[in-house]
């Protein structure tokens, strides 16, 4: 940890509940305060509200509540945050038909407008919380402005990546 950037202890036990068997939460958006990366929010399913069956409609309303929490917390995104979305899609794979699936996307936001110390001390931090959370499992984007996490790409990457595994 170059940065000298500390994880919180909170951050891996949120994220346990968005990786579990359960997915108790839906998303998680994580910041740095005072030398440390903590849990600005965590939102639970029934708190965006949408589909009981988010496969549906593959995550869109869920996925539209995140970008626009994240947008609020970032100041329009003028701020550097780390987060973490369930999202829930399906796919057409080989041999399987239509599969539902669930993967976890890591996002780094840096966008270019945040101060350039904010987005040396996300960028240099960003190993602590991947290596804290267990990055194996998830899908990483990095991020520097709101065009790069459009629901529709976001929603092509997955079903490129899982359409023939």
């Amino acid at each position: 940890m170059s940065s000298g950037v500390m994880v919180h202890d909170d951050c891996q036990s949120a994220f346990k509940k968005i990786s579990g068997g359960r997915h108790s939460l839906r998303y998680i958006i994580y910041k740095i305060q005072d030398k440390e990366i903590v849990v600005e929010t965590a939102v639970a399913p029934e708190d965006i509200g949408g589909s009981k069956d988010d496969y549906d409609d593959n995550s869109k309303i869920a996925y539209s509540a995140f970008v626009k929490d994240l947008k609020e917390r970032t100041n329009g995104f003028k701020d550097c945050r780390y987060a973490v979305f369930d999202f829930k899609f399906t796919t057409h794979r080989p041999g399987a038909g239509i599969s539902k699936m669930d993967k976890i996307i890591f996002i780094q936001l840096c966008p270019d407008a945040a101060p350039i110390k904010n987005r040396m001390v996300y960028a240099s931090s960003a190993s602590a919380i991947k290596s804290s959370l267990g990055s194996e499992k998830v899908i990483q984007l990095q991020v520097s402005d709101e065009s790069e996490i459009v629901y529709a790409d976001v929603l092509s990457k997955l079903t490129d990546k899982y359409r023939d595994n």
